[in-house]
Protein backbone atom coordinates (compact mmCIF):
# COMPACT_ATOMS: atom_id res chain seq x y z
CA UNK A 1 0.00 0.00 0.00
CA UNK A 2 1.45 3.32 -1.02
CA UNK A 3 0.97 6.24 1.17
CA UNK A 4 2.17 9.95 0.59
CA UNK A 5 3.79 12.38 2.98
CA UNK A 6 0.68 14.02 3.88
CA UNK A 7 -0.84 10.91 4.86
CA UNK A 8 1.94 10.08 7.11
CA UNK A 9 1.83 13.50 9.13
CA UNK A 10 -1.91 13.03 9.29
CA UNK A 11 -0.98 9.77 11.11
CA UNK A 12 1.44 10.30 13.15
CA UNK A 13 0.61 11.09 16.86
CA UNK A 14 1.83 14.02 18.62
CA UNK A 15 5.50 13.32 20.57
CA UNK A 16 6.04 15.71 23.57
CA UNK A 17 8.22 18.07 22.09
CA UNK A 18 8.09 20.21 19.21
CA UNK A 19 9.23 18.68 15.73
CA UNK A 20 12.61 19.48 14.75
CA UNK A 21 11.95 20.77 11.44
CA UNK A 22 9.19 23.57 12.80
CA UNK A 23 11.56 25.77 13.87
CA UNK A 24 13.94 25.86 10.87
CA UNK A 25 11.43 27.04 8.64
CA UNK A 26 11.49 30.19 10.72
CA UNK A 27 14.66 30.94 10.73
CA UNK A 28 15.03 29.96 6.73
CA UNK A 29 12.26 32.80 6.17
CA UNK A 30 14.03 35.28 8.47
CA UNK A 31 17.36 34.60 6.86
CA UNK A 32 15.45 35.48 3.35
CA UNK A 33 13.70 38.30 4.51
CA UNK A 34 16.73 39.97 5.99
CA UNK A 35 18.75 38.91 2.36
CA UNK A 36 15.29 40.20 0.56
CA UNK A 37 15.49 43.50 2.15
CA UNK A 38 19.29 44.26 2.05
CA UNK A 39 18.86 43.80 -1.52
CA UNK A 40 15.69 46.57 -1.96
CA UNK A 41 18.28 48.76 0.57
CA UNK A 42 20.97 48.51 -1.82
CA UNK A 43 18.87 49.26 -5.18
CA UNK A 44 17.16 52.14 -3.20
CA UNK A 45 20.63 53.61 -2.09
CA UNK A 46 21.95 52.77 -5.50
CA UNK A 47 19.44 55.91 -6.95
CA UNK A 48 20.51 58.13 -4.31
CA UNK A 49 23.82 60.62 -4.36
CA UNK A 50 27.57 60.49 -2.88
CA UNK A 51 28.91 62.86 -0.58
CA UNK A 52 30.61 64.42 -3.28
CA UNK A 53 27.48 64.71 -5.49
CA UNK A 54 26.17 66.07 -2.74
CA UNK A 55 28.77 68.72 -1.74
CA UNK A 56 28.41 69.78 -5.24
CA UNK A 57 25.08 70.58 -5.17
CA UNK A 58 25.12 72.41 -1.97
CA UNK A 59 28.02 74.62 -3.25
CA UNK A 60 30.76 73.38 -1.38
CA UNK A 61 34.65 74.04 -2.22
CA UNK A 62 35.39 71.36 -5.02
CA UNK A 63 37.83 69.41 -3.09
CA UNK A 64 36.05 66.14 -4.33
CA UNK A 65 36.41 64.65 -1.25
CA UNK A 66 32.34 65.04 -0.03
CA UNK A 67 33.48 66.45 2.95
CA UNK A 68 30.70 69.17 3.11
CA UNK A 69 28.14 66.47 2.85
CA UNK A 70 29.69 64.40 5.64
CA UNK A 71 30.12 67.00 8.13
CA UNK A 72 26.35 68.18 7.37
CA UNK A 73 25.73 64.42 8.12
CA UNK A 74 27.69 64.36 11.05
CA UNK A 75 26.42 67.45 12.26
CA UNK A 76 22.40 65.89 12.00
CA UNK A 77 21.82 68.66 9.27
CA UNK A 78 21.61 65.62 6.40
CA UNK A 79 20.69 62.51 6.58
CA UNK A 80 22.92 59.86 4.91
CA UNK A 81 22.54 55.89 5.32
CA UNK A 82 25.60 53.95 5.30
CA UNK A 83 26.13 51.11 2.11
CA UNK A 84 28.47 48.76 2.35
CA UNK A 85 28.46 47.98 -1.69
CA UNK A 86 30.37 48.90 -3.87
CA UNK A 87 32.49 49.98 -1.01
CA UNK A 88 31.42 51.02 2.74
CA UNK A 89 30.16 54.97 2.34
CA UNK A 90 26.94 56.94 2.73
CA UNK A 91 24.34 57.13 0.53
CA UNK A 92 22.05 60.56 0.48
CA UNK A 93 18.42 60.28 -0.86
CA UNK A 94 17.55 62.87 -3.30
CA UNK A 95 14.38 64.22 -1.47
CA UNK A 96 15.83 65.55 1.17
CA UNK A 97 16.66 68.51 -1.57
CA UNK A 98 14.24 71.55 -2.56
CA UNK A 99 14.32 72.10 -6.49
CA UNK A 100 17.58 74.50 -6.11
CA UNK A 101 19.42 71.79 -4.51
CA UNK A 102 19.37 72.94 -0.93
CA UNK A 103 18.53 70.80 1.98
CA UNK A 104 14.79 70.93 2.23
CA UNK A 105 13.31 73.65 5.17
CA UNK A 106 13.26 72.16 8.36
CA UNK A 107 15.12 68.81 7.67
CA UNK A 108 17.52 69.22 10.58
CA UNK A 109 14.44 70.02 13.25
CA UNK A 110 12.98 66.76 11.84
CA UNK A 111 16.23 64.40 12.28
CA UNK A 112 16.64 66.03 15.59
CA UNK A 113 12.95 64.96 16.76
CA UNK A 114 12.94 61.76 15.27
CA UNK A 115 17.05 60.85 16.98
CA UNK A 116 15.66 61.89 20.04
CA UNK A 117 12.59 59.75 20.49
CA UNK A 118 14.94 57.02 21.06
CA UNK A 119 13.03 54.82 18.57
CA UNK A 120 16.15 54.49 16.24
CA UNK A 121 19.10 52.03 16.61
CA UNK A 122 22.03 53.71 17.93
CA UNK A 123 25.68 53.23 18.23
CA UNK A 124 26.50 52.32 21.89
CA UNK A 125 29.27 54.48 22.44
CA UNK A 126 31.47 57.24 21.11
CA UNK A 127 29.41 59.08 18.16
CA UNK A 128 26.06 57.44 18.72
CA UNK A 129 25.42 57.90 15.14
CA UNK A 130 22.72 55.44 13.26
CA UNK A 131 22.75 53.81 10.10
CA UNK A 132 20.23 56.51 8.57
CA UNK A 133 17.95 53.36 7.74
CA UNK A 134 15.29 53.51 10.51
CA UNK A 135 14.84 57.74 9.74
CA UNK A 136 14.35 56.77 5.86
CA UNK A 137 11.87 53.78 6.66
CA UNK A 138 10.62 56.82 8.74
CA UNK A 139 10.38 59.41 6.07
CA UNK A 140 9.18 56.66 3.44
CA UNK A 141 5.85 55.40 5.24
CA UNK A 142 2.53 57.00 4.56
CA UNK A 143 1.92 58.71 7.77
CA UNK A 144 -2.21 59.46 8.93
CA UNK A 145 -0.92 63.27 10.13
CA UNK A 146 0.20 64.01 6.40
CA UNK A 147 -3.27 62.55 4.92
CA UNK A 148 -1.68 59.22 4.12
CA UNK A 149 1.34 60.68 2.11
CA UNK A 150 5.16 60.19 3.16
CA UNK A 151 6.96 62.64 4.48
CA UNK A 152 9.69 62.47 2.39
CA UNK A 153 6.50 63.75 -0.23
CA UNK A 154 5.32 66.44 1.67
CA UNK A 155 9.12 67.54 2.54
CA UNK A 156 9.10 69.78 -0.46
CA UNK A 157 5.33 70.76 -0.65
CA UNK A 158 4.24 71.28 2.88
CA UNK A 159 7.71 71.23 4.70
CA UNK A 160 6.34 72.76 8.07
CA UNK A 161 4.23 70.03 8.50
CA UNK A 162 6.44 67.37 8.48
CA UNK A 163 8.13 68.27 11.90
CA UNK A 164 4.58 68.84 13.71
CA UNK A 165 3.95 64.95 12.15
CA UNK A 166 7.42 63.68 13.91
CA UNK A 167 6.23 65.80 17.13
CA UNK A 168 2.93 64.80 17.64
CA UNK A 169 3.83 61.31 16.76
CA UNK A 170 6.96 60.65 18.95
CA UNK A 171 4.87 62.99 21.82
CA UNK A 172 7.97 65.46 22.18
CA UNK A 173 5.92 68.14 23.17
CA UNK A 174 4.82 66.45 26.10
CA UNK A 175 8.30 65.48 27.66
Amino acid sequence: MATSAGSLAQNRKPRGKASVVAPIFPQITTFACRRCAAAQRRALASQWLVATEVSARLGAQPCGDGHGASELRREGKLLGVYVKHPYPSYRFPTWQFSVDGKTAEHLAEILTVLRSSGSFQREPEALRRTSGWGEVEWFMSPHALLSGATPAAVLTDDPASVPRAAQIEFKLNDR
